[in-house]
Parts: structure tokens; sequence; C-alpha cells
């Protein structure tokens, strides 16, 4: 077609620099690199509903990828991937929308230690796809509108930071899976009207730690933990939330507090020294926490009912310890 731009560049060695600027419709560029210090950008701006498609594959050390895209005038569709083998290597991600029903959609992949990725979507629909495999790896990730996210962390001492946000009906819904020892999982859900959050949480191996916020009504959380150590801290505002999960190991911790109205929990730990805190307030909640093993300890605080709470405490074993109020 006429209006079709395709471009494909491939380098190898050292220092080499690529830099692709695509503007348009129909735009397709790939960039492959292999060596050490090797850079790539690649921007594309369209014009028309058509797709904009971008891929950086860089293999060696202390290699960069940026890609932006934007859109202009139109509704339109765009997508990226980003491949990065090796250390200390730097991945950029910028997807833009300025009017109409766009979406966009994104996979990245890095393995080795040291390595960044950054990404931000504003579009109206974004998908977001990261995997870090190794050590010391930090994944950033901001999205706007409506935006589902899968991260998956693979290793020791791996970052993830991520913020969902939307100023109109509906909100984020978020996939996270930490395997290994000392990850850490910060994500922040917020909407302009629910629902606002949606998590899934996977932790398995030692001392990982996940951090969730949701704010606005109809909100989930679904967690799984296995191992030692791990701990999860998630706070959720809003009606109608639900916070439902169980931990299979020792040490595990989880700390919980909702705010808002007719919020429910149910929360199960199999292990030895496990520990639970869980705080709901404002009216009729309702909360079941089971606890299998020995010194686990479980309390429960439930506030300012004007319409009731319900709870329910269960422990098995020994030197188990349960606090229960209700206000």
């Amino acid at each position: 077609m006429a209006n079709d731009h395709q471009a494909e560049i491939e380098q190898t060695g050292t220092n080499n620099s690529a830099q692709l600027t695509q503007r348009g419709v129909l735009l397709r560029s790939v960039i492959v690199q292999d060596g050490t210090e090797n850079n790539a950008i690649t921007e594309q701006s369209g014009l028309g509903s058509e797709a904009g498609q971008l891929s950086i594959e860089q293999i060696g050390s202390l290699n960069t990828a940026a890609i932006y895209q934007v859109n202009g005038s139109r509704s339109g569709v765009a997508s990226a991937d980003i491949y990065q083998a090796g250390t200390s290597n730097s991945a950029m991600l910028e997807q833009h929308e300025y009017l109409g029903e766009l979406a966009s959609s994104a996979a990245l992949y890095q393995e080795g230690t040291g390595n960044r990725i950054a990404a931000r979507q504003t579009w109206v629909a974004n998908a977001l796809n990261v995997v870090s495999v190794g050590q010391d790896n930090v994944v950033e990730a901001n999205q706007t509108g409506f935006s589902t996210a899968e991260v998956r962390q693979i290793g020791s001492a791996n970052i993830l930071q991520m913020e969902q946000l939307s100023s109109g009906l509906g909100g984020g819904s978020a996939v996270i899976e930490q395997d290994g020892t000392a990850n850490q999982a910060d994500v922040q859900q917020r909407s302009g009207r629910y629902p606002a959050a949606d998590v899934h949480l996977r932790q398995t191996g030692a001392a990982n730690i996940a951090e969730i916020e949701g704010r606005d009504g109809y909100s989930t959380l679904t967690y799984a933990q296995r191992g030692t150590g791990n701990t999860l801290d998630a706070y959720i505002a809003g009606h109608n939330s639900i916070l439902t999960g169980y931990s299979e190991g020792d040490y595990n911790t989880v700390v919980s507090s909702q705010i808002g109205d007719d919020n429910s929990l149910a929360i199960f730990q199999a292990g030895s020294y496990n520990g639970i805190e869980v705080s709901q307030g404002f009216n009729a909640h309702e909360a079941l926490i089971s606890q299998t093993g020995n010194s686990n300890q479980a309390v429960l605080l439930q506030a300012e009912a004007l319409a009731g709470h319900s709870a329910s405490i269960v422990q098995s074993g020994t030197g188990n310890v349960a606090t229960l109020l209700q206000q």
C-alpha cells in the first residue's frame, strides 16, 4: 500500500546506535542489536486508525532501548515489543494518545542482572505484559484508562512499582507473580468510579513483599503465598470489596485494611508463626480467618457498625492467639 511504512535495522558489535522515526499510517519497525553498549530508539506518530507496531531486540550488556508511540487526532491502535538478555540493560516505553478511543499493548522481557524497565501507557485501553528474570531487576509501570497488566518476577531482589489510574467508570486489573527471594511489588489502583481494583497476587519463595492499594468500590484482591517470610500489606477503600487468599509456610504475614461498606474477607494460613492483622471500618462487613499450625496470631477489628458485622476465626494447633474486637 502507498501509505505503508516498514523499516528494519540489524547491528552486531559494540557502541552501535539505531534510531527510527516514522509518521503516518501502517507503521512497522524492527531493530535487532547483538553486543555491548548498544542504543536503540524508535518513534512513531500516527494520524489514523491503522496499527503501529514496534519491536526492539538486544542481546548483551549495557544496552538501552526506548520506544515512543503517539497517536494524533484520530482513533488508533499501537503495539510494542522489547526483548533484552544480558546485564545492566534498560528499556523505556511511552505510549500516548491525544484524542479518540485508542488502544495500546506492550510486551517487555528482560533476563539477566541489574536490568531496568520503565513503561507508561496513557491510551484509553492499555495492555501490558512484563517478564523479569534474574537479580536486582526493576520494573516501573504507569497506566491510565481501562488498563490490564501481567507482571512476572523470577529471581532475587527484583522490584515492581505499578500505578493504574482511571478518571472514568472502571479501573485497572493486575496479575502479579513473584517467584524467588526478596522480591518486592508495590501496586496502586485508583478510579474515578468503581470498580477500581482487580489484583491477583502469587508469591513463591522467601521474604517476598507485596503492598497493594485500591480505592473506590467493588475492588477484588486475591492472593496466594507459598514459602517463608512472605508479607502482604493491603489497603482497600470503597464499597463491596473482596479480599481472599491463603498462605502456606512459616513466618508469613498478612496485614489488611478495608474501609467502606459491605466488604468481605476470607483468609487461610497453614504453617507456623504466621500472622494476620485485619481492620474493617464502617458498615456490614464479613470476615473469615482460618489458621492451621503452631504459634499463629490473628487480630480482627470491625468498627463503626450501623448495620452489623459478622466474624469467624478458626485456629487449629498449639499456642495460637486470636483477638476479635467489634464496635
